[in-house]
C-alpha cells in the first residue's frame, strides 16, 4: 500500500534541505526563517501569538527566537498594554534579508510547481488545504483523548 503521506514528507524533506542550504549564508535554518517572515509582516507581533502561527510549543519557539536575537535579527521589549508578554520587532538587519528570504521562498514554489499547469497548481493547493485541515482536526482529537 502506497501512502499519500510519504509524498508530502518527501517534498517537505527537500524544502527544508534546500533551505538550509540557501539560508545558511544568513545563519537560518529552514525551521528559523518562517518567524522573521511573521515578525517582518507583522512588527511588533506578541511572542505568545507565534506558536499558534507557526504551529510549535512555546519551548521550541523561544528558542528560535533567541537565536534569532543572537544572529541581530530581532529584538523584544515588554508589551506596551500588557507586560506579561513581549512584543517582537525586525532588525534592520532582518528587514535587509527579509526580500531574499522571500524570493529563496518564492523561487522553490516556483520551481518544484513548474511541471503543473496553472490549473493543476491551484488543485494542488487546494487539496493540500483540506490536507491540513484534516491533519489539524485529527491531531486536536488525539490531543483531546490523552488529556
Amino acid at each position: 500500500m502506497e501512502l499519500t503521506y510519504k509524498w508530502i514528507g518527501l517534498a517537505h524533506r527537500w524544502y527544508q534541505l534546500y533551505l538550509n542550504r540557501r539560508l545558511a549564508e544568513y545563519g537560518l535554518s529552514g525551521s528559523q526563517y518562517l518567524f522573521l517572515v511573521y515578525i517582518c509582516r507583522q512588527p511588533g507581533l506578541t511572542q505568545d501569538k507565534l506558536p499558534e502561527l507557526v504551529h510549535l510549543n512555546k519551548s521550541n519557539v523561544t528558542r528560535a527566537l533567541a537565536h534569532l536575537e543572537r544572529q541581530g535579527y530581532i529584538r523584544r521589549e515588554p508589551h506596551p498594554q500588557d507586560r506579561r508578554t513581549t512584543a517582537i520587532f525586525p532588525t534592520p538587519r532582518a528587514e535587509a534579508a527579509y526580500p531574499r528570504i522571500m524570493e529563496i521562498i518564492s523561487g522553490w514554489d516556483m520551481s518544484v510547481t513548474e511541471p503543473l499547469s496553472e490549473e493543476e497548481r491551484r488543485t494542488l493547493r487546494e487539496l493540500l488545504k483540506k490536507v491540513v485541515a484534516a491533519a489539524q482536526a485529527h491531531s486536536a482529537e488525539d490531543d483531546g483523548s490523552s488529556a
